[in-house]
């Protein structure tokens, strides 16, 4: 509308009556100018990031709707929102529309500017409604207002029907009542009989929706309260399927049914009225995070568990207290909510230790079952003086047994390396040579027992070892980057999943300054036999793999980019120099040399595999040092050669052995680790 005269109440040039967007004539994310009355407050309050402070607005588009249309003002500081009285006319620039809800709605940005007019100040006009401008905040002196405006606001303020706002006492209340809006947010651990919350939750459990416009739903925060129904896990192992044997079948549960929450009592149940229960039909899916206002909590009709009831609103009828949350835009997130996402991924890991453990212990139960029942059949029933004989005498030999073995141990580790210690694993010491032993399970096939071979098995050992190769070659490269993906954002690093590691290192973006990088450690050792031998000529070697929180164990140190952190590198190149002697010098010897015999090296055939007795594992991408130790054997007699001798002291090293995925369906490969081993400070 163009501006011609006050007096039958046009618009002035450049503003937008409110009726378009009640009849949503306009696009989400248009900016525009509007004026209106202001029939509803609630007072500023603090966000995670800003203050907030919502106004309802009317004007004579729309006057014969008491509930207005909402402008939401986020603000950094209080005092940049200004202060509104009951029906004060405001005046709002460069404002932009948002589709929130059911309707639209107004929302500031950086541009907007706020005007208010006092309404026990506004002249009638001709008179210009300037003397009752109220000071604007400093956010909010530019740009000056025209001199049509102030004439402008005196027609619209006195030709407006008011009839239908709500009155000056209730527009107090309201502002009364908003004001404890920040106390009123409560975790579910928290939350008591008779008392209205603001709370943060996860549907666990789909809304069900009965004949009388209500619906119940399921909601958790993953804290526990002693007074909610104790909610118990349903047979955490079972297939979806039935039996794990295929004899029976179960109709699998529906959408409705499904229960994603967690067990115990940490699940609230919430009844909804309309107008909530409607939205709760499109909006609000199982697994979504919403937000929910003014919830009321009692105990339900049983007295015994606390329950949520979220009613009609009477002053505002179509005010909705249900807001779906996001999780794509991290940078405006709640920090409620991401500690709520921290409290599922806890809860997730503590379920997975918990189905792990239910199946362990069947496991043990059914072999436990087999071997009594064999034993009994095979062995004539002792009376009580034998098995108190049998007992002690198992005692004994079981004394003598753990002895020696401590011994053993302790007399290797009196003559290796002491300032390298390990984790005290409850297994005998063994060779290099042992652990690369194929593995087998003994399988029950009709009446006969098969010996089948298995890919790897999960299994710590103790060997005592030497260090005689490391990979990469060089040490600038023991430490590699990785980027932050939005999830680990969210949690903490410790949770992260290792698998993460595997992304592309070399992937763009790192120029832009809102990708996070991390450094973690990445590199292996050769450990060879350092066991007396029975005068084999070679002894067995295996690569173990040393990951981020076995090096941090290990070196005691942090990673970095060992590339610009030149004090980083030179601490890791001091400590790795205790745990391996000259093994640095010792290549870099070896380097030169082959570098001078390399038309020879051309014509040889490349061996797979050191010559000798001893075994020796492959690790995939190591560059040619593998080739190299191959070959040092013929080097040695060549004329010219020069190597220096590998000089270091063996250590007792704790080793565990586990498989992992190649790429191929089905197809698994063994790999070694170093765990629980560290270097002592000189």
């Amino acid at each position: 509308m163009s501006g011609t005269s006050t007096e039958e109440g046009d618009l002035p040039d450049g503003f937008v009556p409110l009726r378009d967007m009640v009849d949503n004539n306009l696009a989400p994310g248009k900016i525009v100018n509007v004026m209106g009355s202001v029939t509803d407050c609630q007072a500023p309050f603090k966000t995670s990031k800003d203050f907030k402070a919502t106004w309802a607005l009317i004007d004579r588009s729309i006057e014969d709707e008491a509930s207005g249309i909402k402008f939401n003002i986020f603000r950094p500081c209080e005092s940049d929102i200004p202060e509104v009285s009951f029906q004060d006319v405001v005046v709002v620039r460069k404002v932009k529309v948002q589709r929130y809800g059911a309707g639209l709605s107004l929302i500031t940005n950086h541009e907007t500017s706020i005007r208010v007019y006092d309404s026990s100040k506004i002249p009638r006009p001709p008179k210009s409604a300037h003397v009752a401008l109220r000071a604007p905040t400093k956010k909010d002196e530019r740009p000056e207002l025209k001199k049509e405006i102030h004439h402008y606001v005196a027609a619209f303020y006195h030709k407006l029907d008011k009839s239908n706002a709500p009155s000056e006492d209730v527009f107090r209340q309201a502002i009364q009542q908003s004001s404890n809006i920040k106390d009123k947010f409560s975790l579910l651990q928290d939350v008591q009989a008779d008392k209205f919350y603001d709370i943060i939750v996860r549907v666990v459990r789909q809304a069900h929706h009965d004949y009388d416009n209500k619906a119940t739903l399921y909601v958790s925060d993953y804290t526990e309260n002693p007074e909610f129904h104790d909610h118990i896990p349903q047979n955490l192992t079972a297939g979806e399927g039935g039996d794990k044997w295929g004899y029976t079948f179960t109709q699998p549960e529906s959408a409705a049914e499904k229960w994603i929450g967690p067990e115990g009592k940490r699940s609230l149940q919430i009844t909804c009225w309309e107008p909530h229960a409607g939205l709760l039909r499109g909006e609000v899916k199982l697994g979504s995070w919403i937000k929910l206002r003014n919830i009321q909590i009692k105990y339900g009709h049983d007295f015994k568990y606390l329950e949520g009831f979220l009613r009609e609103d009477q002053t505002y009828p179509d005010r909705i207290n249900i807001h779906p949350l996001k999780l794509d835009d991290r940078e405006n997130m709640d920090d409620r909510l991401k500690e709520a996402l921290r409290r599922l991924h806890a809860s997730d890991k503590e379920k997975k230790k918990q189905i792990k453990s239910i199946k362990s212990a069947q496991a043990a139960g059914q072999k436990r079952k087999v071997s009594e029942v064999q034993a009994a059949e095979e062995q004539p029933a002792l009376n009580s003086k034998q098995r108190r004989a049998e007992k002690r005498a198992l005692q004994e030999k079981k004394s003598k047994s753990d002895t020696s073995k401590q011994n053993s141990t302790q007399d290797l580790i009196r003559v290796g390396n002491r300032q390298v210690i390990c984790e005290q694993v409850k297994v005998s010491p063994t060779t290099i040579e042992t652990m690369l032993e194929t593995c087998y399970i003994h399988a029950e096939m009709d009446t006969d027992v098969v010996k089948l071979p298995v890919p790897f098995v999960n299994q710590k050992y103790l060997s005592f070892v030497r260090v005689v190769d490391f990979a990469p070659s060089s040490m600038e490269d023991f430490a590699v980057s990785r980027k932050i993906t939005q999830y680990q954002d969210l949690l903490d690093s410790e949770g992260s999943d290792q698998s993460s590691l595997d992304e592309d290192e070399s992937s763009g973006g790192d120029n832009d300054p809102t990708v996070r990088r991390v450094w973690e450690w990445r590199f292996s050792l050769l450990l060879e036999d350092a066991s007396p031998t029975d005068g084999r000529s070679s002894p067995s070697q295996v690569w173990v793999v040393i990951d981020n929180p076995s090096a941090q164990c290990l070196t005691n140190l942090d990673s970095d980019d060992l590339r610009k952190n030149n004090k980083c590198l030179s601490q890791l190149r001091d400590t790795m120099r205790i745990l391996w002697g000259n093994l640095e010098e010792v290549k870099a010897s070896k380097e030169v040399d082959s570098k001078n015999q390399a038309p020879k090296q051309q014509e040889r055939s490349r061996p797979n595999s050191r010559s000798g007795g001893g075994k020796h594992t492959q690790m995939p991408n190591i560059d040619s040092d593998e080739e190299e130790q191959a070959n040092a054997h013929e080097r040695q007699d060549e004329p010219g050669s020069k190597e220096i001798p590998l000089v270091n002291k063996p250590f007792m090293c704790c080793i565990k052995q586990y498989g992992v995925r190649t790429g191929k369906k089905d197809k698994w490969m063994r790999v070694f680790a170093m765990d629980g081993v560290r270097i002592k400070d000189v």
